[in-house]
């Protein structure tokens, strides 16, 4: 049975295969893969990411792998090589192993240590010093190599020139494998990136599922699989990790084809859970938070509608339940507040405008378009609209590509492809009420002063910086790089004035008020 034409799906959205088209890219996953690159590029040697059992780790790799032959420029620099299982009897092993990839032949005579690794060696050398090629050695399910075979990868680091390592190597592995690493100092001391991967929050489970279905859909608008509800049985059961979120998803939907469901809710989901050989105790925890879910339900409801506050009833219960229910992880991004001045509603995507809703008082009008960003080749589409709507869901990514009609690919945006920016007004101001924030240069231009925010050549004595864009009557278009933190007072903000170096101190502005027209595009709160 093809159940995705069933569901409207035009290819499968919760495969088990480690699918790269698939990845939804959070901010850690985007970091990660960025900081990867640019070390094997940079030729730095050995980096390392660790991830617990179903974080991510083998599609991230892989993703890592198509994003070094998406070009035939990368094809030609870069030589990757994948060793999936390192459990290894022993060095000898290893290393024949090692050169079998590399593509090294006539290994009858090397049955020892030193003359396979000088065979090694010889290659490295003809590859990356008299071809210029980049040979990178990427290596899954770190955690099973064998401790003599890590004091040969310490050896191969010693392959280099004066300037870069001749081999470039990068260990996916489990938790267990940092305690491995403490007991070998000598190799830990040259780990350049150590990253390690986190299960995922509520609001980004839900996103990473949606974003699945999207692509199943090859970006067609439609409504979610699941409702509200479902979704938090789906993180009550698999506590974010990736590769739980899509086994369940799998059976979930293959449950909703049986019963000619279009929508899953929390008890269709319960139900998938339950018949995946759950164990007892987490049967009884789900009779128990279903308790209190019900309890909690019926308490708010009253509350509210005692209290007349009807209106805003669903969005609050829905806040509460999920903080009952389960310890969610924390957010990567601070909680969305709508401030009490007022509220800006989202804008509707159309076929040939966006515009902002009318509110009560006036109409607001202001371009169809906050600017252009030029694509070059350190950046990715998905990181730009992430920093500058502070968040990137369908909904976004439809918007974006709708008014860019010649991007045929969205997996790939080519190096000097020009993107327009949709005005997608925010339903929220990103600082509280009666805060004040510091910023560091603010701008008429789109472009400029992107490029300042991603170009910042002295990274590691300043603050962790937010790019904000706004609009109102007064003052039109504005875009302004600050630090990414709202002050309770004024004297809090002078102090974190005086800790930035001297020439971009003396820049600064502490911004204390807002005209209350002002319509924010960056949908992500300050931290405080």
């Amino acid at each position: 049975m093809n159940y995705y034409n069933i569901l409207n799906l035009k290819k499968e959205p919760f495969s088990n295969s480690p699918e790269p088209e698939f990845l939804f890219q959070l901010p850690q996953h985007s970091d990660c893969l960025q900081k990867l690159e640019l070390a094997v590029r940079l030729r730095r040697g050995i980096n390392v990411v660790i991830g617990d059992i179903g974080t991510g780790k083998t599609t991230l790799c892989r993703k890592l792998i198509q994003g070094f032959s998406s070009t035939s420029a990368d094809s030609t620099e870069i030589e990757t090589h994948l060793l999936l299982d390192p459990a290894f009897d022993g060095a000898v092993e290893f290393l024949q192993t090692i050169a079998l990839m590399l593509g090294i032949k006539d290994l009858n005579n090397c049955k020892s240590e030193w003359p396979l690794k000088e065979r090694i060696k010889d290659y490295l050398f003809d590859k990356g010093v008299d071809e210029k090629r980049i040979v990178v050695l990427i290596i899954d399910e770190g955690q099973k190599i064998p401790e003599n075979c890590l004091e040969i990868l310490r050896e191969f680091l010693n392959y280099e020139t004066n300037k870069f390592k001749l081999l470039q190597i990068i260990i996916f592995a489990q938790k267990e494998f940092q305690t491995i690493l403490k007991r070998k100092a000598n190799l830990l001391d040259r780990v350049n990136i150590l990253y390690h991967l986190q299960p995922l929050n509520f609001k980004q489970m839900r996103a990473m599922v949606n974003y699945r279905l999207s692509v199943a859909r090859d970006f067609e608008t439609a409504p979610s699989l699941f409702s509200f509800w479902g979704f938090t049985a789906m993180y009550l059961a698999t506590g974010g990790y990736p590769r739980r979120v899509i086994f369940l998803c799998h059976h979930v939907v293959l449950k909703m084809i049986v019963r000619g469901r279009k929508r899953a809710g929390w008890f269709l989901v319960r139900s998938s859970v339950s018949e995946m050989a759950t164990p007892l105790f987490r049967r009884l925890r789900w009779g128990l938070v279903s308790f209190l879910m019900m309890a909690v339900l019926g308490i708010s409801i009253s509350a509210m509608i005692l209290q007349g506050r009807n209106a805003d009833a669903y969005k609050k219960i829905a806040t509460i339940l999920v903080a009952t229910a389960a310890p969610i992880a924390p957010a990567t991004q601070a909680t969305l507040i709508v401030p009490e001045t007022k509220k800006v509603q989202p804008t509707g995507v159309a076929a040939n405008s966006l515009s902002v809703q009318e509110n009560k008082n006036q109409d607001v009008k202001m371009p169809d378009s906050i600017g252009k960003i030029p694509m070059t080749k350190r950046r990715t589409i998905w990181w730009t609209l992430h920093n500058i709507y502070g968040e990137v869901n369908p909904d976004i990514m439809n918007a974006v590509f709708t008014v860019n009609p010649r991007i045929k690919n969205k997996d790939m945006i080519t190096e000097g492809s020009v993107i327009t920016l949709p005005s997608i007004a925010a339903d929220i101001k990103p600082i509280n009420k009666g805060d004040v924030i510091v910023a560091l240069k603010s701008g008429k231009d789109l472009e400029t002063m992107y490029n300042i925010y991603r170009n910042n050549p002295d990274e590691r004595k300043m603050p962790q910086l937010a790019f904000l864009s706004f609009w109102n009557k007064k003052e039109g278009m504005e875009f302004a790089i600050v630090i990414d933190k709202s002050f309770n007072n004024y004297n809090s903000a002078e102090v974190a004035v005086g800790k930035l170096p001297p020439v971009i101190a003396a820049k600064a502005k502490i911004l204390t008020q807002w005209d209350a027209d002002t319509v924010f595009f960056n949908r992500r709160m300050l931290r405080h």
